[in-house]
Order: structure tokens, then sequence, then C-alpha cells
């Protein structure tokens, strides 16, 4: 599944993996009847946010074009290093003046409804207290956490209320200061004190603000992201997406289309035995932990693609043993398998092949716009196909059974979006590889063997056409729910 397999580059020129884009946008909300402006730094797939709360007189300027001019923008870390922020994978919202709590959870849902990532507020200075207040009355399901910098002295009554993650960053030359705001951290068990010596003490900014440790600056805010992130609380990540081998293209021709519904996982997994493709499903995977999900692997058997009518009495079970996701983020994990006298673990990472890159959240009904899903013929209970749905490409990964009943997979590694209303297609490939735990890329091979369409009805209703192995078939097919239904966007 993971079909971006060196041979299908070369075959079919869609397989380099796409550039992290930074987009920069200026949002205006409206939130109890008045203007929220702030502006919006986003890598493509970023692991969290940083809602920047601004110190001096809190008034960053923001301007239709995106530019800011003033003093406080020129001077605050977080403003003036945001581009190495969203290079690091850390989305920002900047907010224009200092919010209230109001304000910053109709961020949290603006941000939330594009990329379902923690968001951090930050600030220091004379934005610490607001900064404070903000963490510790963060509502329950909001995921978040304080990164001070270049704090202001606040009372241990006003600190001890926070109870998520908190980073104090900062420079000798703010004193005791910090050493009082980190003490009066007592309702945490997440924190940490980081400081940065140095820095220059060049007006306007100086040492205070991190002038000449801009570098340092944004590697201790991220690393202090990356190690605690989870602990943020609020609601957790839906991991539903296609996922290969971390670091990306390392091994081509493999990979886990997870849906995500409710605490159960459905996973497929797309690989190959000595007779060629073979997929296992792990069709109830539980969550016993923070991220943590396992389940049984089975394989199955079952008529032939093209059977009329398809039985699905005669689709058979068997265990063949077991597989636990832990995931580290919302892009990122490891996937652990026992098959037979096999385990093994892999790290796997989200697919990014187009952009925007989809996320997905607990809710319903389903994005009518977006087709990322487990989708199945309720009549031909047996098979199945999983949708990746980034910018205006599918990728779809279709199984189902050869005319031995054994399992077979194929690949829809481009669909593109064609003719009136919601209809995608494209080509349709059969990959050979090594036996599962035996990666080998020179066993590799990619093989055009038909075309696909997908013609959308509605949100969940669909028509998929196929013509493969010479043989042309249509069905209708539906969104399969199993547990709480995940939209994504």
């Amino acid at each position: 599944m993971h079909l971006r397999l060196a041979a299908l580059c070369a075959t079919i020129g869609f397989c380099a993996v796409v550039p992290a884009a930074v987009t920069t946008t200026v949002v205006d909300l409206t939130v109890n009847g008045a203007r929220t402006r702030f502006l919006y730094v986003a890598p493509d797939a970023p692991t969290a946010t940083i809602i920047g709360v601004s110190g001096g007189d809190g008034e960053l300027g923001i301007a239709d074009d995106g530019s800011m001019t003033s003093l406080t923008a020129r001077c605050g870390p977080v403003t003036r290093n945001r581009q190495s922020f969203a290079a690091a994978g850390v989305a920002l919202a900047l907010m224009d003046s200092v919010p209230g709590l109001a304000q910053v959870v109709a961020v949290d849902a603006w941000l939330r409804a594009r990329h379902a990532v923690p968001s951090w507020i930050s600030g220091g200075s004379s934005a610490t207290a607001a900064v404070a207040f903000l963490v510790a009355n963060a509502p329950a399901p909001m995921a978040t956490g304080a990164l001070f910098f270049s704090p202001g002295r606040l009372t241990a009554a006003e600190m001890s209320p926070i109870t998520r993650p908190a980073l104090v960053l900062t420079n000798p030359v703010d004193g005791s200061a910090a050493t009082s705001l980190f003490n009066g951290l007592t309702g945490t068990a997440v924190k940490e004190r980081i400081s940065l010596p140095g820095g220059s003490d060049t007006p306007p900014c100086g040492a205070h603000l991190f002038t000449g440790q801009d570098a340092e600056f944004t590697a201790a805010m991220t690393g202090f992201i990356s190690r605690h992130n989870a602990a943020t609380g609020g609601a957790e990540a839906k991991y539903q997406a296609l996922w290969w081998a971390d670091p990306p293209l390392s091994e081509n021709g493999w990979g886990v289309n997870v849906v995500h519904q409710g605490d159960i996982l459905f996973a497929t997994w797309f690989t190959y035995d000595a007779d060629g493709p073979m997929w296992l499903v792990m069709s109830n995977g539980a969550k016993v932990g923070p991220g943590r999900y396992t389940g049984v692997l089975y394989r199955t058997r079952g008529p032939a693609f093209d059977a009329v009518p398809f039985d699905p009495t005669r689709v058979s079970l068997s265990e063949v043993g077991s597989a636990t996701f832990q995931f580290s983020s919302e892009d990122r994990g490891t996937f652990s398998y026992v098959v037979g006298g096999t385990a093994q673990t892999k790290a796997i990472t989200r697919q990014v092949y187009a952009n925007p890159v989809s996320r997905c959240a607990a809710g319903s009904p389903p994005n009518a716009a977006n087709f990322q899903d487990l989708w199945w013929q309720p009549a031909e209970s047996g098979w199945g196909v999983n949708l990746t749905h980034q910018g205006e490409i599918l990728f779809g990964t279709w199984f189902t059974y050869r005319r031995d009943g054994k399992g077979d997979w194929l690949v829809m590694s481009s669909l593109t979006r064609s003719g009136p209303g919601q209809r995608y297609s494209g080509d349709i490939y059969r990959t050979g590889g090594a036996a599962f735990g035996a990666y080998d890329p020179a066993r590799l091979s990619v093989t055009p063997v038909g075309t696909a369409s997908f013609d959308f009805t509605g949100a969940s209703t669909a028509t998929f056409t196929y013509t493969l192995d010479g043989v042309t078939q249509s069905k209708e097919i539906v969104r399969q729910v199993f547990s709480a239904p995940t939209s994504c966007r």
C-alpha cells in the first residue's frame, strides 16, 4: 500500500515525497461580536500549534497581507522565528492582540478543524500572566500546555492552578523571576526549566528576548513540545490515514491503512508472502493505553473479485497473529506484529503525497467533500476499499480475492478528479515484493492491470467501477461504520 514503490516511481512518475510547504494566512474570526485576528503559519502536517500571545503592548499589527511592522512583532522570539518553527513541523497562530479565554477557545477550534494536534499557549514578559490564566482555565477537552519565556514575576497562587505541561525558558538576565515562576508550578508533574546563557544586549530587543539565540530558542521550544505533546490532555487524535515505513521511501511497497472510530482501530496491512501479494486485517484493535491499540490479525479467503453473485458465506477467516500500534504523535508511531514465527517492529509515519493532508476527528455526519475512510458493499462482506484523500487526489487500496480464493490487493495511487460532480478515476496496479519480514527493494515490481473510477453520489455513497484483468464491473459502496464515526477534512 505504501505504493510509492521505487518501481512505481519509474513507471508512472508518482513517487517523490512532497516537500513540506509552509502556508501563511491571515485569519479573522468573530468572537462575541468582535474581530479576533491571528496570523496562521503552518507546515503541511504539523505535530503541534503554538498560540502566540505577545508581550510588550501585546499588539502585532497584522496587516491584511500578513505583514507586521510593530516593535512587538520584530522583537518577539516566537513571532520572528515563525518560519523556523514551521520548518520544524510546528504551526503558529500568532494573536494580533492579547486574547481572552473565549478567543483562545475559538482559535483552538479553528485550528483543530484543520489539524487535530495540541495547541500550546506561549508568551512571556508582560504576557506571562495572560498565558498562565489561559492555560489554567482552558476547557478539559482542549489539548494544551504552557510555553513561558522571558517570564514576568507571578505569585504561587497564579501558577499553581496550571495542571498541563509547562516550560519556563529563560535567559540569566531574567534573574529570580524565572525561579519564582518555576517553583510556583506545583499543580503539574510535567515541567521543565531551560536556561539559555549568552545572547546579545543589542537594542531594541536585548538578551531578555533572546537576541542572537534564535536557533537555540526554537530548538528548546520544539524539543519540549516533542517530549510532552502527548501529556497535553484533551481529546486524543484520530489516526485514520495511510501509513508507511519511517523514514519515508525507506521501504516502498507495503503499508497499513488505519480506520479509527471511537476507541477501535480497523487496520488492513498490505504486504507479501512467498506466493505474492497478501493482506491481513486487524478488525477490532482495542485501545489499551494512550495512543496504543492492539488486536488479533486475521487472514481471509473468499470468492474471486469478479464472482457473480459474490457469496459472503464463502469467506473464511483464520487467526494468524497479533499487532500493536503505538502512536507518539498524529503523524508517527510504531507497528509491531507477530505472524507465525516472525516478530518485528516497524517505525511508521503518515504517508503524504499531496496538499493539504486530511486530518480526522470524532464527529458525524461525515464531511461531504472528503472521502478518506473504509468503504464496502454490505451485501458482500469480505472485501473493501480504503481511500486516502489529500488535496484533489485519492489513493485507493482494494483488498479482495484471486480466482483461487487467495487474498489479493491492488492499488490506485493517483485517482484524480475528472468530469462532472465528484468523480475520481485512475489506473489500477498489482505489485510484487519480498515476503514480509525480509524487506528487499530489489524484489519490488509493479504492473498496470486496469482502471478504476469512484463516482460519489453523497457523503457516504458511491459507485466503484473497475476494469481488472479484462473484467468490467460496478459496485455500489458505502462508508463502513463499526463504532463512533470519524469525520475527515
